[in-house]
């Protein structure tokens, strides 16, 4: 991967002396980014460019060619590549569109581009993108023409759009954010998202990852990778229609929607996912300085009106202002000229002039061991002062960086002049006070999720009987349907899952017999096939107290639901005795596309998709992460024994997600898993399954 960055010879293959080639815009973009190899500008109709050559193909070329970065019509495309090959040419950039995104014919010539790629061993990123930028060497290729306005930094950036890449890096320079590289994916044929993030992550240049993604190919992988990394990814995905509702079979299903698996996801891996432009702003300042551990701040402030406002800001957010031992305060005061302001946290320099006495009490601030991090608010009161700023800038960015601490530094300053420090400072500078405490939470938080995402927890493995659990997938299968009431039952029973007591019958008179064995009040269910959701079709009739309730709810459940659904095969009833008290939820889960088994806990019940009140995570899940789904429901306090009421089973819980999570991921056959509801008892009692439903994946 390294060579697709950093090349020493480069061929840019569809070049023209034409003031509208697209090639020549790649070549001027490597003269003026200085890039420090050697191109050779390649075209059919020759020619010179930039006092350069324009050979007429790849193979004219004399020299030994590290990389080809090829923009000529998607039909040559192939015939350019086996060119290439042929050269000895080992990677590319394909920005050329046209291809599968366009026609079936180009998809056509994907698959020919793929076909020659594995021939020569060639790696290449594309088709249809805009190119890749190393600001370390020059090495600048997107087509657009471009002038060397962002400055080198450390954040490099993954981008699945190009137009999208581009206002990013537009953004990063107008906020004085350095960049390293850049990449625009494309198509992904070869080179995906996840192999350019594995690259970033070992790259010495780079600091802090942004990924913006439409589609995610192979979502553990990307999550096996992030989990290794130990710098900041963050992420904005798009595309996040629920698609996933309309096909679902189940609750489940339903309540995980694509985007709520992508939010599990990336929580789970440590990647920061961000809505916004101003938000990824905020990341990418704070996270360039160290990582704020705690919520002990300090402000130090030129303006007391902006104190006030800071102080307000900062506990809005959740911060807390860190106390000042009187010693400490008497030390400071020493320094003013007159004893006018009273000194706390805020400290109110507005009686100080002198920028480096400034810069002493911020550095005797942040030493202060009860003090986690600062917020300098200066104030640019005269022409004369930027100079000074821009050394107290300065100078605050290595006393950070010593004493392990953040500084967010704010500036109240003309545009001209804060452009001027962004432009010439590699330290993050706010404009607006909400905003600089906004992004320190940020910061806080990322601290946070990035430590339990590092965590070394294994998920837990139980004694299960998968052989049962393979007998009724086959089973089924074998009938081309999916699990009936009583097989799903057993299904969760194998794998440690209390169910409640049943018995299934196939007339009034068995049903009578179950009722009379398992004691009244009793619960009858219809088991069939072909009806999914049993209690929208009538299926379901509680607290059936005697033996005519039972004959007559079995006679009527039959009338009714083959009336509406006269093809519907029913299979009989189960009976079951009647649970009362304790609390109800849904636990389920189905197979992701991209993130393979998710489990889901929730309120239960037949409101379930009404309150939508879940929590998901990628199987397989940890103890801590089922603990922390349970924490997310709304109603978690009540199961926790709110207003002195007894505490439900919290452990008992924990197993069952635990065990859903290890039968997903043992029979990635099951499409979707429902148990709704699961009845908890109170603490030490249990929890019991009092419905299931297994729907597997259809058969090729």
């Amino acid at each position: 991967m390294k060579s697709i960055f950093y090349p020493a010879s480069v061929a840019v293959v569809g070049v023209s002396s034409n003031p509208e080639n697209l090639g020549r815009n790649i070549m001027l973009n490597l003269i003026d980014f200085g890039f420090d190899g050697v191109v050779y500008p390649v075209g059919p109709r020759g020619g010179t460019i930039a006092a350069r050559r324009i050979y007429e193909s790849v193979s004219e070329i004399p020299d030994e060619i590290d990389m080809a970065v090829i923009l000529v019509p998607a039909r040559f495309v192939p015939q350019v590549l086996e060119e290439c090959g042929q050269k000895g040419v080992r990677r590319a950039v394909i920005e050329t569109a046209g291809f599968r995104e366009y026609s079936q014919e180009g998809r056509g010539l994907e698959d020919e581009v793929v076909a020659i790629a594995e021939k020569y061993g060639i790696r290449f990123i594309g088709p249809n993108c805009i190119g890749v930028i190393n600001m370390e060497n020059g090495f600048c290729v997107p087509f657009p023409r471009l002038t060397p306005f962002f400055k080198r930094g450390e954040v490099s950036v993954i981008s699945q759009s190009g137009g999208v890449g581009l206002s990013i890096m537009n953004h990063m320079a107008a906020e004085g954010i350095g960049l390293n590289k850049f990449a625009s994916a494309g198509n992904m044929l070869n080179i995906n998202a996840e192999d350019l993030l594995q690259y970033y992550i070992e790259d010495e240049g780079t600091e802090i990852i942004f990924v913006y993604l439409e589609s995610i190919r192979d979502g553990r992988r990307l999550m096996e990778i992030a989990r290794r990394s130990h710098k900041p990814i963050l992420a904005m995905k798009s595309n996040i229609g629920q698609l996933g509702q309309s096909i679902a079979a189940s609750h489940t299903a339903s309540l995980s929607s694509d985007d709520r698996v992508v939010d599990a996801a990336f929580d789970q891996c440590g990647i920061t996912r961000v809505h916004d432009v101003t938000t990824l702003s905020q990341y990418m300042k704070t996270l360039r300085l160290p990582p704020l551990n705690d919520k002990r701040l300090a402000i130090i402030s030129r303006s007391g009106g902006h104190a006030i406002v800071a102080a307000d800001a900062c506990e809005t957010v959740g911060f807390e202002l860190a106390e000042f031992p009187d010693s400490f305060i008497r030390e400071i005061e020493r320094h003013f000229r007159a004893s006018v302001i009273k000194l706390t946290n805020p400290l109110d320099l507005g009686d100080l002039f002198d920028l480096d006495v400034y810069y002493r009490i911020v550095e005797d601030t942040l030493s202060q061991d009860h003090v986690d991090g600062a917020a300098f608010l200066h104030t640019s009161i005269t022409r004369t002062d930027h100079e000074m700023t821009k050394d107290l800038v300065t100078r605050l960015e290595k006393l950070s960086r010593k004493l392990n601490k953040p500084v967010a530094v704010y500036v109240s300053a003309n545009l001209e002049e804060i452009a001027d420090l962004r432009r010439q400072l590699d330290f993050p500078i706010f404009t607006q006070i909400v905003e600089m405490f906004r992004a320190l939470k940020l910061d806080y938080e990322h601290s946070l999720q990035m430590a339990e995402a590092k965590t070394t927890e294994a998920p837990p493995t139980f004694d299960v009987q998968r052989q049962t659990v393979q007998q009724a997938i086959e089973t089924a299968q074998a009938a081309g349907r999916d699990l009936l009431l009583h097989e799903a039952i057993d299904v969760i029973e194998a794998y440690g899952i209390s169910a409640i007591r049943s018995v299934t019958a196939q007339t009034a008179k068995e049903a009578v017999a179950a009722a009379e064995r398992a004691g009244y009040p009793v619960a009858m269910k219809i088991v069939s096939e072909d009806l999914s959701h049993k209690s929208d079709v009538g299926g379901v009739q509680l607290n059936l107290r005697n033996t005519g309730a039972v004959s007559e709810a079995f006679d009527d459940m039959f009338a009714r639901i083959r009336a509406a659904y006269p093809d519907a095969r029913l299979d009989g009833v189960l009976v079951q005795p009647m649970m009362t008290g304790g609390r109800e939820l849904i636990l389920g889960g189905r197979q992701d596309k991209q993130f393979g088994p998710v489990v889901l806990v929730g309120l239960g019940g037949i409101f379930v998709e009404i309150f939508e009140q879940a929590a998901l995570r990628i199987a397989p899940v940890t103890r801590r992460e089922a603990r922390e789904m349970i924490e997310e429901l709304g109603g978690s306090q009540i199961l926790m024994g709110a207003r002195g009421d007894k505490r439900y089973d919290i452990g008992a819980i924990v197993d069952s997600i635990l065990r859903i999570s290890q039968l997903l991921v043992d029979f990635p056959q099951i499409a979707e898993l429902d148990i709704n509801p699961l009845r908890v008892s109170h603490e030490g009692q249990g929890c019991t399954a009092l419905d299931a439903r297994v729907i597997l994946k259809n058969q090729v």
